[in-house]
């Protein structure tokens, strides 16, 4: 099979994937506050950003590993792949030990950070702790799965990857009828991810049964270089989790579990669709370093500027279905009492474009070489999200909350991340204001404020207005958007649907495709490389 249409296969399970999540996620929710409570609910969400914390404990090796098993595969060195799964494997365990001491230790001080009653902290500490226990149950053999998605077995993983979604519902609804409460989403987050590593175990015995004998015991300095590999992995992810990992628990501390529960319900469709529109565009990134490797700075360029244009317009696409959509879409699916208002709306899809354009500046300085510094940009991005959270969330509740993302990215992401990508490429702001973002904000300005409007209406009216006028202002953002598309890193099979819908000139190209007589075989990166969504490193 060749690598586009293995990475063809990738991004189709990935968008699946995220449409199961999606979906469950709407049909589940009301069901599980139905169930629990919202005030149990919003202290399980606080205490499991804690828990989300603890489990970077694996330093990014779990995330490098599929780097490395592939560039031994593609050496055909058995013994180095064997010896990655053996090193992997005790990485693993290590890791699990860690997260389970600093889970214990965070949960410890829990009722300390976010105030908490003894009463509440009682009511989810047995819950979290079979939570806990299965999360380190499913590290060793999350190994298989990495070594899978080395060796480019998409197929499996995809079946696997919607198969666990799947499970994930039912295993919830199942035991929340039955009156489990909160053991029902501990179960339902662990149980379905422990299968799929076995499973992933068995298929691994399959098709390389090799690499699953003669394991010698790595040594200090294997174990450390493995490490070092997923530091920049790692560092980038933390940052992220601080950004994304951390308003619930802010909330939980200076506003109580209902402010936490509807910020939370308030930003879900956002959050959704944000990385569902980052999958295109980050499909492009090995592309992007195949041209690099390359030397053709000029070329290498012109996908940068793509990479940002397609961010932008599917975060700005994300952006105007929040602003429009969002209020009468929480109303609908959970009560009106439950949306955080219509100012924290506002700077939620402010916040999608924000953290989306500093995640396009982030992932391609990195993949052109400045992993550590954009490592190390993310984590003080990061900081400057929590203090701006708590500060502003003490002031003005979940609309402060909401306005760190916008902080964070104008504060830090964008510009110390603007200078590694100029760095790497040459490319400064005003190249990237006059060929992306500028073309970008002509067109989308009016629109965002349409759909602001669309969504005031219908918060203050009537739901229904806005059903009916999203998929009108979703065909006017596409129709406006054309002049951008040309050009862009889009699948070979979706670019002459685009030119019969007039979308794309007959002769628009790829900035991947090369000059005739030297076609590279290169149209989508394996989208699940950015599993988790750090993607900072």
């Amino acid at each position: 099979m060749s690598r586009t249409r293995r990475a063809g296969i990738a991004a189709t399970f990935g968008y699946l994937q995220f449409g199961v999540a999606l979906a469950s996620g709407i049909l589940v929710v009301p069901f599980v506050l139905s169930r629990v409570g919202a005030e149990p609910y919003g202290v399980w969400l606080g205490f499991g950003e804690l828990v989300a914390y603890s489990a970077m404990a694996d330093l990014g090796v779990l995330a490098v590993l599929p780097w490395l098993v592939a560039e031994a595969d593609g050496r055909a060195d058995r013994d180095e792949m064997r010896g990655l799964v053996a090193t992997g494997g005790l990485a693993a365990i290590l890791a699990a030990v860690l997260f389970a001491a600093l889970s214990l230790a965070l949960l410890t001080l829990a009722p300390g950070l976010t105030g908490v009653t003894p009463e509440q902290r009682a009511t989810v500490m047995k819950p979290l702790l079979f939570l806990v226990a299965g999360t380190a149950a499913v590290y060793p053999v999350r190994v298989f799965h990495s070594v899978l998605l080395g060796l480019q077995d998409v197929t499996f993983l995809g079946v696997m990857g919607i198969a666990q979604s799947a499970l994930n519902v039912v295993l919830l609804v199942l035991l929340l009828a039955a009156g489990q409460g909160l053991y029902a989403l501990a179960a339902a987050a662990t149980i379905p991810a422990l299968m799929s590593g076995v499973a992933s175990l068995m298929r691994l015995w399959t098709i390389a049964p090799d690499l699953l004998r003669g394991w010698r015991l790595p040594s200090a300095r294997r174990l450390g270089a493995v490490t070092v590999q997923g530091i920049g992995a790692w560092t980038g992810g933390l940052g992220w989790r601080m950004v994304s990992a951390s308003s619930t628990l802010i909330l939980l501390s200076v506003a109580g579990p209902a402010a936490a529960v509807a910020f939370a319900l308030t930003a879900r469709l956002g959050d959704v669709l944000m990385q569902m529109s980052w999958q295109m565009p980050d499909a492009g990134l090995v592309g992007l370093a195949q041209l690099r490797g390359e030397g053709n700075r000029e070329r290498t360029n012109e996908v940068v500027v793509s990479i940002f244009r397609l961010t932008l317009i599917g975060s700005g696409a994300v952006a105007c279905s929040v602003l429009a959509f969002n209020p009468s879409f929480v109303a609908l699916w959970v009560g009106p009492d439950r949306f955080a208002g219509l100012a924290t709306n506002a700077l939620l899809a402010a916040g999608v474009l924000s953290l989306s354009l500093g995640h396009a500046v982030f992932v391609t300085a990195s993949t052109l070489g400045a992993r550590v510094q954009i490592g190390a940009v993310s984590i003080v991005q990061g900081l400057v999200h929590v203090l701006a959270a708590i500060w502003l969330g003490r002031q003005f509740g979940t609309a402060g909350v909401a306005a760190a993302g916008v902080i964070g990215t104008a504060a830090v992401a964008y510009p110390l991340g603007m200078r590694y990508l100029h760095q790497v490429t040459g490319l400064g702001s005003t190249a990237l204001w006059r060929r992306a973002l500028g073309p970008w904000t002509a067109r989308a300005a009016v629109l965002l404020l349409v759909g602001l409007g669309v969504g005031i209406m219908g918060w203050r009216a009537s739901v229904w207005p806005p059903l009916v006028a999203a998929p009108v202002l979703a065909v006017l953002y596409l129709w406006a958007m054309r002049p951008l598309y040309p050009g862009l890193p889009l699948p070979q099979r979706v670019r002459p649907v685009l030119v019969h819908l007039r979308l794309l000139p007959p002769d628009a190209v790829s900035p991947f495709t090369s000059p005739p007589d030297e076609v590279v075989d290169i149209e989508l990166a394996d989208a699940g490389a950015h599993e988790g969504r750090p993607a900072h490193g």
